[in-house]
């Protein structure tokens, strides 16, 4: 059995060339387990889809270790095991889809990695169920909402079964609703599924529920914890150009007119319990 999802030692990475001064990923080194929930947060260029996509394979490893799933990125060999092993849903939903058939799109991965074709029907049903569209087999994606065609992307992924998944900013595009419809389905395919998640975002929010936080910043991880560690410190998610949950930043600014709550909250809802316990 796999100890570690992903084991990731002293990771630098260049466009421009190998071995450049100019890099997108400085020394990064991370360990993900079997069936985490790890948010990776970071500002607009500052190399966490860089580092997504090492994860998955898509960039070759020029400094440093890996290991995905057990494989090792360094060997050619593993590179389509890797993909296949770690699944990856990208920003827009559009851009996934090869046909006009939810069904058929779903296949089309099923078919490239040689499932029977008795098979197929089986599993697309399956995957749509877990991700709750349970019924669009014959529907098109090009019909649906934001989030439901991201939940129709991530059924596509799923169906080749990765242990891994990777949503990077998969949730940039969508309004608050999908948003929200994507997050539940993270976190039900890593409760539910057993699926390990690693959500790239620059939505503080999005990584209340994570079990680890990763700050990232100018191709460096500065910090790393759990949610509360990481997403109640103004400081240190302002070193990685980070604001602080709407929740953390009302708790700071009660603290500053003298107000003082009990506890730091996270969510909304855990400002609302504790306004409602001040006297």
């Amino acid at each position: 059995m796999l100890m570690n999802a992903i084991e990731a030692k002293e990771i630098s990475h260049s466009y421009e060339y190998e071995g450049s001064k100019n890099l997108s990923l400085k020394g990064v080194s991370l360990t993900v387990e079997l069936g985490e929930f790890i948010a990776i947060l970071g500002h607009n260029g500052c190399g966490k889809s860089t580092l997504a996509k090492h994860l998955n394979a898509l960039i070759p490893l020029q400094q440093g270790d890996l290991t995905v799933a057990g494989l090792d990125a360094k060997g050619k060999a593993n590179i389509r095991r890797i993909r296949r092993a770690c699944g990856m849903v990208f920003q827009n939903p559009d851009n996934q889809f090869v046909s006009s058939i939810i069904k058929e799109d779903i296949a089309f991965g099923l078919e490239n990695y040689g499932t029977p074709e008795d098979q197929i029907p089986e599993i697309t049903a399956s995957v749509l169920e877990a991700v709750g569209m349970g019924g669009y087999e014959n529907k098109s994606p090009h019909m649906l909402s934001g989030g439901q065609k991201q939940r129709i992307a991530i059924a596509g992924v799923l169906a080749v079964a990765p242990d891994i998944l990777i949503f990077d900013e998969a949730t940039a595009m969508l309004d608050p609703e999908g948003r929200q419809e994507v997050l539940y389905t993270m976190k039900s395919l890593r409760d539910e599924n057993h699926k390990t998640i690693i959500m790239i975002s620059h939505y503080v929010e999005e990584a209340v529920s994570a079990d680890r936080v990763y700050l990232i910043h100018d191709g460096e991880i500065i910090a790393g914890g759990t949610p509360r560690e990481i997403l109640t410190n103004p400081e240190l998610l302002m070193r990685a150009g980070l604001l602080p949950p709407f929740a953390v930043r009302v708790y700071y600014d009660l603290k500053l007119a003298g107000v003082r709550l009990e506890k730091c909250p996270l969510t909304n809802e855990e400002l609302a319990e504790e306004i409602c316990r001040l006297k």
